[in-house]
């Protein structure tokens, strides 16, 4: 039974209440709360829990003016949200990542686990994904950052998940297939 890193919502309230979207202001402050308060719930528990938020980080690969996007295909783990585009790689955070930053060290695992990068730069913070307007979103919360990559980028899991690059423009004309999470990452970009 798997178990997923969450966060009771009471700990962050003050920060995502009535705010659906990129939250941006005091993201050091939620890392800090999320790190000290977590616990572990299985995930089937845990995703019909709205008292509580399953932390997911979420990275977007960019290449020049391109961004790696993926479909759920219908193998994939969430049926809700299976043929949608997203331009976010990872996932549930999971008590072997608990060792060191547990939210780092989750990301890099979700990562390697998703795509094989050739090379890559710096990571960066871009803030945090809240929609409670959906039953997916009402428990999760995506911490979201951005990833330069040089080289290819290859699927791993193919079963689950197919991969290509889209501009800005070919993401705009794709919105209304692309799961929430991506709507709201758009800004980012």
């Amino acid at each position: 039974m798997e178990q997923v890193l969450v966060v009771k919502r009471e700990k962050i309230e003050q920060f995502i209440s009535g705010r659906n979207g990129l939250i941006t202001d005091n993201a050091e402050k939620m890392l800090e709360i999320i790190k000290a308060e977590h616990e572990y719930l299985p995930r089937a528990e845990a995703e019909e829990r709205p008292d509580f938020k399953q932390i997911i980080p979420y990275v977007i690969l960019r290449q020049g003016d391109k961004i790696f996007v993926t479909r759920r295909l219908n193998k994939g783990g969430e049926a809700r949200l299976h043929g949608k585009i997203s331009i976010g790689l990872g996932g549930h955070i999971n008590p072997v990542d608990e060792q060191g930053d547990m939210l780092m060290k989750g990301l890099w695992r979700e990562i390697h686990e998703e795509v094989s990068l050739d090379r890559f730069g710096e990571l960066v913070s871009c803030g945090f994904i809240n929609d409670d307007s959906n039953s997916v979103g009402s428990v999760h919360l995506g911490a979201c950052f951005t990833l330069k990559v040089e080289g290819d980028v290859f699927v791993k899991e193919t079963e689950k998940l197919e991969g290509l690059w889209m501009t800005l423009d070919e993401l705009k004309d794709n919105y209304e297939y692309m799961e929430t999470w991506t709507q709201i990452a758009l800004e980012v970009l």
